[in-house]
C-alpha cells in the first residue's frame, strides 16, 4: 500500500541527494535504508526478499478472486 506524507522541501532534498549517494532505486528505499541502520534493524524485518518488487493493483486483485 502507497501513501503520501508532507516533508519540507528542504527535506525532499536532502532525501533525494542522500538517495543519489546511497544508490537507492527509489526514496522509499533510501528511508527504509536510514531505518535500518539508524535503528540496527536486521534486512529479515523488512521480509525475506526486500528485492522483489510489490505486487500491482491488478495482480493483487487476481489473487483476492481465488
Amino acid at each position: 500500500m502507497e501513501t503520501t506524507i508532507s516533508i519540507k522541501q528542504s527535506t525532499a532534498q536532502m532525501l533525494a541527494q542522500l538517495k543519489k549517494k546511497m544508490n537507492m532505486k527509489s526514496m522509499d528505499e533510501a528511508i527504509v535504508e536510514i531505518m535500518r541502520k539508524s535503528e540496527n534493524l536486521p534486512r529479515s524485518r523488512f521480509g525475506s526478499q526486500p528485492s522483489l518488487k510489490s505486487f500491482k493493483k491488478e495482480e493483487r486483485a487476481k489473487f483476492h478472486e481465488l
